[in-house]
């Protein structure tokens, strides 16, 4: 088994004990650098890429295996071995938070196929990008909080990094009107706090925003959190942590294989806990995309 190691020093990720015994080691330099890495070591014939960082670090690591929009042919699994901020992919993996411990899925567990979603964002001078999710993408709140996240020092640590700009985001929010449309049928017009398109369960350091989503089952989940006031949401707090914000009255949520999304306002979409981007949206699933190893 080759493997490749893309690490983010700046994430925690520079102790490489855990490592399978071999792996070929590569440090990111700058934004976008690990997807540079993954896509030269796929087309070296490596069969294992280990992304060592947080959700930022895997997000650049799964583009990798795609270029010019289409998956680059290869029998590769992704492994993971958490180092960041929120680490919220590998809570939706069930992989241990302990980088020995996780290092030992690669050794040890299965690997399996699972979708990826494709999201093409308008970035803030209004060009189209596209950029594949492997687990969340959010608009309205979720991409002012993120957006606030990905400017602080993260000192606090995960969980009171992400509560504290979640409260300090929604000090300043007051709703976004937006238009939805679900799988080319459905539309949805409102006033939202937040729209959450998962294919994992988690974002925000362990808010589980799309509780009942599954890895490759070929659909998004969506959780659509109508406007709620300050007081509503800081009451509410603990029912993003707990799975239970479906049961909310403002919150509905469905499942479709895609989803756009505009608005007349500067709405802010952040996709895998990377601020990148405004509305218009559209993301879409992209079944059996990419092999993963997990217990």
């Amino acid at each position: 088994m080759w493997a490749v190691a893309i690490l983010n020093p700046r994430a925690g990720g520079r102790t490489t004990a855990y490592l399978p015994e071999g792996a070929e080691i590569l440090e990111t330099r700058a934004p976008g650098h690990a997807t540079e890495l993954t896509r030269e070591a796929l087309k070296r014939g490596a069969k294992t890429v280990i992304a060592v960082g947080g959700d930022g670090t895997i997000n650049e690591v799964v583009n990798g295996f795609f270029e010019d929009e289409q998956p680059i042919p290869t029998d590769a699994a992704l492994a993971v071995i958490p180092h960041g901020t929120g680490s919220d992919f590998s809570r939706t993996l069930n992989l241990p938070l302990d980088g020995t411990l996780a290092a030992g899925i690669i050794q040890d567990g299965e690997k399996r196929l699972i979708d990826v979603m494709k999201v093409r964002y308008t970035t803030s001078d209004g060009n189209l990008r596209v950029r594949y999710a492997i687990n969340v993408a959010s608009f309205g709140l979720g991409g002012a909080v993120a957006d606030r996240v990905n400017r602080s020092s993260k000192a606090m640590g995960a969980l009171w990094t992400f509560v504290s700009a979640t409260l300090q985001a929604a000090l300043r929010f007051s709703g976004s009107q937006v238009t939805v449309r679900l799988d080319d049928s459905k539309i949805i017009s409102a006033t939202i706090t937040n729209v959450a398109v998962g294919n994992g369960q988690y974002h925000g350091a362990g808010m589980r925003v799309c509780p009942e989503a599954i890895l490759d089952d070929g659909l998004l989940d969506i959780t659509i959190v109508r406007h709620i006031r300050l007081h509503q949401l800081m009451c509410n707090i603990p029912m993003l942590y707990n799975g239970k914000i479906l049961r909310h009255p403002r919150v509905e949520s469905y499942r479709v294989r895609k989803l756009a999304a505009e608005s007349g306002e500067n709405v802010l979409v952040e996709i895998d806990g990377e601020s990148l981007g405004r509305l218009p949206v559209e993301i879409a699933v992209v079944p059996g995309a990419i092999r993963v190893f997990c217990r």
